[in-house]
């Protein structure tokens, strides 16, 4: 292999380094007094006085063993600096400006180390390229380090909530445990609470994937989990209308939400999450959410499915010898009826049609089914067959 050519300027910068080198510990002992004087979260103990030293001992080494032959591409230990320092809780903005510090007062030292020298003006400028690239890889490094474990964190925090979530409705708490799975999800120690629960498209998917941000701009705490086909929350309702809130929260999609009965000690919520999965149930595309409280009808038709069934086509039979989309449309505008108190009037409007169609298609849904809806027990019939037809 052949020799590399001469390179006078850079023997020259390698010299520099060397002088630094030399100073490595005065160097680190003056940088760490300065990043300690400038940003004062290093004084509080976090970092202790010797951890910090040791971090510029090592950054001296890094800018000033290879400047002046090889170029700095990676730097592990600083990558390793930064997950520390994310460990350790300390703001990166804060752990970036002590980087600035450190760098500062190196290139002071540098540049009156080479004005000792008589370094000439090619070997200076050179000499600040290089170690501006060091400390700006390692400086990358070091972010990217902190990065790493703030993720890393984040995604333990989420796993741990998740598993504590399971645990709780599933009942797999003592009750000493459960009020400190409470203070970890930060929920209040007692009720009301509900359970919601919403089906997921595949194992480990997301089916509302801003579940706790929805429901913390109503004003409302929750906890996320995930089972293999749900995804469940715990949610604290402690004002009246929060039900409601739940509900509106939820309304958009994009995925379709059971909400249990409220309840208020934890130790229920292994009840309230079959309750809520019945509510889950019962939604349908009409209506992506289901409040077990509010739609007691819908969460019935849903709680025996077999049973169910057979009592709507009992009560639907004589619509059997319909063509489908006339069917369809008497149990539509039936079911808008409902949704407005029995008023003609508002039925039409959401169906786009005239009062009197809509009377007339209700007649016909009367002499088909044989059922009056001047009879309220008929009329809880037909609500309950045409909501398990509908689901």
């Amino acid at each position: 292999m052949g020799q590399s050519p001469p390179d006078p300027v850079g023997e020259q910068v390698a010299a520099l380094g060397a002088r630094m080198l030399d100073r490595a510990d005065e160097l680190a002992d003056g940088m760490t007094a300065r990043i300690r004087a400038a940003v004062p979260i290093y004084t509080t103990g976090i970092v202790t006085h010797e951890q910090l030293r040791a971090t510029s001992l090592a950054n001296v080494e890094f800018i000033f063993r290879p400047i002046g032959r090889t170029s700095a591409v990676s730097s592990p230990q600083s990558r390793d600096n930064g997950r520390e320092r994310a460990r350790a809780g300390i703001p990166l903005t804060a752990v970036m400006a002590a980087y600035r510090v450190g760098a500062r007062y190196l290139w002071d030292h540098l540049a009156a180390t080479a004005t000792e020298a008589a370094a000439p003006a090619e070997v200076v400028v050179r000499a600040a390229g290089e170690m501006w690239l060091v400390l700006d890889t390692f400086t990358h490094e070091m972010a990217e380090g902190y990065r790493e474990e703030v993720t890393a964190q984040a995604l333990d925090r989420q796993q741990q909530r998740s598993a504590l979530v399971q645990a709780i409705v599933e009942g797999h708490l003592a009750d000493t445990s459960l009020w400190e799975a409470a203070e970890i999800l930060r929920l209040p120690a007692r009720g009301p609470y509900a359970v919601l629960t919403a089906a997921v498209a595949e194992p480990g998917r997301s089916a509302v994937p801003d579940a706790a941000q929805r429901l913390s701009r109503a004003g409302i705490a929750s906890a996320w989990g995930m089972t293999h086909d749900a995804e469940i929350g715990i949610a604290a309702l402690p004002r009246p209308g929060d039900l409601d809130a739940v509900a509106a929260a939820f309304a958009d999609g994009p995925g379709r939400v059971g909400v249990s009965p409220r309840y208020e000690t934890l130790p229920e919520s292994a009840d309230a999450l079959r309750l809520a999965r019945v509510a889950l149930r019962a939604c349908t595309a009409a209506r992506l959410v289901t409040v077990f409280e509010r739609q007691p009808l819908a969460v019935a038709a849903a709680g025996t499915p077999d049973v169910m069934r057979r009592v709507a086509r009992t009560t639907l039979e004589g619509l059997a010898g319909l063509p489908a989309a006339d069917r369809a449309l008497l149990l539509r505008t039936f079911g808008a009826w409902l949704d407005h108190r029995g008023s003609a009037d508002a039925t039409a409007t959401v169906l786009h049609c005239h009062p009197n169609t809509v009377r007339y298609r209700l007649r016909r849904l009367e002499e088909y089914t044989g059922r009056s809806l001047a009879d309220p027990r008929w009329v809880a019939e037909l609500s309950l067959a045409y909501h398990v037809a509908e689901g």
